[in-house]
């Protein structure tokens, strides 16, 4: 399985669910936690939650990978592991409090992927 394959895959998923403002940071270069960060965001804790179950569910099914998450309790904003990738799923209003954009600000945006 290629990584860009699976970024494709998980970005396709949240738009298709109506996530917001999907972002891609490539963070190779600056963090040896994860290479890519994906970030994206719903107007509700339904909608997060929702969105985060589904992408869960969907890449344990077609990718086969082992797949952790953080942050079921209240829905502003939830993590997934995905090895090489971390996704963020973040209620809108905890996105702009967080902004983790403008603090990974030296983080490539990636598109075309």
């Amino acid at each position: 399985m290629d990584t860009k394959d699976l970024i494709k895959y998980i970005c396709s998923s949240l738009d298709n669910k109506k996530g917001e403002d999907v972002l891609v940071l490539d963070i190779q270069s600056l963090s040896s936690i994860a290479d890519y960060f994906i970030i994206a965001s719903a107007n509700s804790e339904r909608a997060v939650k929702s969105l985060a179950e589904n992408l869960v569910r969907e890449v344990k099914k077609k990718f086969k990978l082992k797949v952790k998450i953080d942050g079921l309790t209240d829905n502003r904003w939830i993590v997934i592991d995905i090895g090489d990738l971390i996704v963020h799923i973040f209620h809108t209003e905890t996105r702009e409090k967080y902004d983790l954009e403008s603090l990974w600000y030296e983080a490539k945006k990636v598109s075309g992927i």
